[in-house]
């Protein structure tokens, strides 16, 4: 088992990127070695006086002295990067998601595969203590067999129309993490999806063909129904939840509370709300992420979620999107 720490390059310097950088630094069994972004100082600014600056993605994915690299660009470039680090035998993690174009994906996923590399997908919510300890009672049995599952995801307020323009749409980009979680607890996956959406409160992001809105339902292979609810609005704050209902009771992963507070006053009880958006709620599911990484990287256990895990959650979402667009169940 190697014990050196993970020499990581990192490839994108935008927010996510960042964050990786932050979860490298304070990691002692990691190093960031060299950072590129084609914004120069965004790169700069991630990089600091400890990291090198990388003329150019190519130059970061053939360095030796790198083990592995973090894929945190924009959408439209994970599908050339990740081939280029199946084509230099880098190990590397990739936001989700792989590639807009499902064939496309599918053969990247092979060349992986054929690569016999570590092709991480950067499915972070399975990381978060409440979804995993969900995941844990659940597959050892405590609540029976699965029956029903509700996965609820509400964003505090809905992206800007920029980036809603160019994220694949509600199905595709927020669903992605909640299709993976439901097929990663139940063990299973789906053979059927209905879904219909709406925009309530903003019209513009039909304009690309868009919701606000959205309900799905997944039939699984071994007959458990599972339902979505996302919305891109609340009034009180981030809301994530699930609840799997089996034969033999039910267990939630509940939202919790930044501050466990709550001070009473006559007939009144009063609680601080929810964490106030998607990030703060989720922040540290990203270092537990890193760390296992690394130790994915060390042993090869294969409990570390791959790009075959972000196939299926983009067959699933391109699904849900026909379904909606269609009137009707679709097939996966």
């Amino acid at each position: 088992m190697r014990a050196d720490p993970l020499r990581l390059g990192l490839i994108g310097a935008g927010f996510i990127g960042a964050v990786h950088a932050r979860c490298i630094e304070q990691n002692p069994q990691a190093r960031l070695i060299g950072v590129f972004d084609v914004n120069r100082a965004a790169a700069e600014a991630v990089a600091g006086h400890t990291s090198m600056l990388a003329p150019s993605a190519e130059a970061l994915l053939s360095d030796p002295n790198i083990d592995a690299v973090i894929i945190a660009s924009t959408t439209d470039t994970h599908r050339d990067l990740s081939r280029m680090a199946i084509a230099h035998g880098k190990a590397f993690l990739c936001e989700k998601p792989l590639d807009r174009a499902l064939g496309s994906a599918i053969e990247t996923v092979g060349r992986a595969e054929n690569a016999g590399i570590l092709a991480g997908m950067a499915f972070n919510r399975r990381f978060d203590r409440q979804h995993s300890e969900l995941r844990r009672a659940v597959v050892a049995g405590e609540i029976g067999n699965i029956e029903m599952m509700h996965l609820t995801s509400r964003s505090q307020s809905p992206p800007n129309l920029a980036y809603a323009r160019h994220s694949g749409g509600m199905l595709r980009d927020k669903g992605a993490h909640f299709y993976d979680l439901a097929c990663w607890i139940a063990q299973d996956r789906p053979v059927r999806v209905y879904a219909q959406g709406a925009c309530l409160f903003e019209p513009r992001l039909a304009e690309f063909e868009d919701v606000d809105t959205a309900m799905i339902v997944m039939e699984m292979s071994r007959g458990a129904l599972c339902h979505f609810n996302f919305s891109r609005r609340t009034s009180y704050g981030y809301d994530e939840r699930i609840e799997i209902f089996g034969s033999g009771g039910r267990i939630d992963s509940g939202t919790p509370l930044p501050l466990d507070l709550a001070t009473y006053k006559g007939e009144t009880i009063v609680r601080l709300g929810p964490h106030r958006s998607w990030f703060e709620r989720l922040e540290h599911s990203y270092a537990t992420q890193l760390a296992a990484f690394i130790e994915e990287w060390r042993s090869r256990g294969g409990s570390f979620p791959r790009l075959r895990d972000g196939l299926l959650a983009e067959t699933i979402a391109d699904a849900a999107q026909k379904s909606m667009e269609m009137g009707q169940p679709v097939s996966v």
